[in-house]
Parts: structure tokens; sequence; C-alpha cells
């Protein structure tokens, strides 16, 4: 299987509440690794209007249990304080 880049996701900027965040998390990461993405980058969004993201903790926690899980990794995004990676074993 031939090695696609990360598959990026925003999960804040529609106006999700956490289950359809959630919902959106899931899929990309089953997507991700039935392709051969080699992680998957979530945009959760960093609360700039509000100074507190809820989506924010909870993505992270999900993205975290995915890394235990599927023994990949889980990084801050380096250029956006709003987004995390989760890369995949390949």
């Amino acid at each position: 299987m031939v090695c696609q880049g990360l598959l990026e996701v925003d999960v804040a900027h529609s106006g999700e509440t956490w289950d359809v965040a959630r919902e959106k998390i899931v899929k990309a990461v089953n997507q991700a690794m039935l392709h051969g993405h080699s992680g998957v980058k979530i945009i959760h969004g960093w609360g700039s209007t509000t100074g507190n993201s809820v989506l924010a903790g909870l993505a992270k926690g999900l993205l975290r249990s995915f890394s235990l899980r599927y023994g990949g990794r889980m990084t801050a995004d380096q250029r956006n304080p709003g987004a995390h990676i989760l890369w995949l074993n390949r």
C-alpha cells in the first residue's frame, strides 16, 4: 500500500457539538488507516473567541486513546495551536 500524507479534518469551525466532532474524528481515523495515510490532523480550535475551547480537551483525549489503542503517537501541530496530529504506525 502506498503511504498517503496526512488526512486533515476540521471539527471546530462549523458549530459542531462534541457528538458530531467525535463522529468526524472516529470516521477520519478509520479512513486514514484504511487508505494508508501517515496520520490524521484534527483541527479542534483553541478558543480564540472565548479563550476556552470545549472541543480541544475532548478531541485530544480521544486522539490519545487512539494512539494507545493503535500504537501511534499524538503530537501538537507546530503551525496551529488549535490542532493535533495522530501519527499512525506504518
